[in-house]
């Protein structure tokens, strides 16, 4: 007798679910550093974890209060979706919303380190490859790309997978 495929639906996998910011300030983006993850890979986009029945937009904005100093900030843009397949031992699999928020330059943003947040930085996006690495620069590039040319995009920990963007999987 064939095995029953597992039902998704009633029994889902336990996955993250998360809300990410591009924050920009005129030709400027923020970068923060949190001290929650490894040395090479501190710096990324603000954000953090969606509550369970929360909204992906509300979590952002009760994220980015939480953590930046209760400025009240709200996404202008949704950017796209990234994957982040699970790294046994380290994380278990996540979704991450991408959304485009620009903030005033009166509006003052300061890091919360009692919610991991050590230090912000402004950055223009030549600057973000000498702050951000591996998937968390792809994932901030495509994030300006969608930004700038209004489209929203399927990532795979931050390459593309369904637009004339993607990278050919084949080699």
């Amino acid at each position: 007798m064939p095995e029953q495929a597992p039902d998704w639906f009633r029994n889902p996998p336990p996955r993250r679910l998360g809300s990410l910011a591009l924050l920009q300030r005129g030709d400027e983006i923020a970068l923060i550093r949190r001290s929650y993850w490894s040395p090479i890979s501190q710096w990324g986009l603000p954000g953090g974890a969606v509550a369970p029945d929360e909204r992906p937009w509300t979590g952002l904005t009760r994220c980015l209060e939480e953590k930046l100093g209760n400025a009240r900030l709200t996404p202008n843009a949704f950017l796209g979706v990234d994957h982040a397949p699970a790294r046994p031992g380290h994380y278990a699999e996540g979704i991450n919303f991408l959304y485009l928020v620009r903030v005033d330059p009166a509006t003052e943003l300061t890091p919360t380190a009692e919610r991991g947040y050590v230090e912000l930085r402004w950055v223009t996006p030549v600057d973000v490859s000498s702050l951000a690495v591996d998937h968390e620069l792809l994932r901030i590039e495509q994030c300006l790309r969608a930004a700038h040319d209004g489209g929203a995009e399927e990532l795979l920990e931050g390459v593309p997978q369904h637009s004339s963007r993607a990278i050919d999987s084949t080699g």
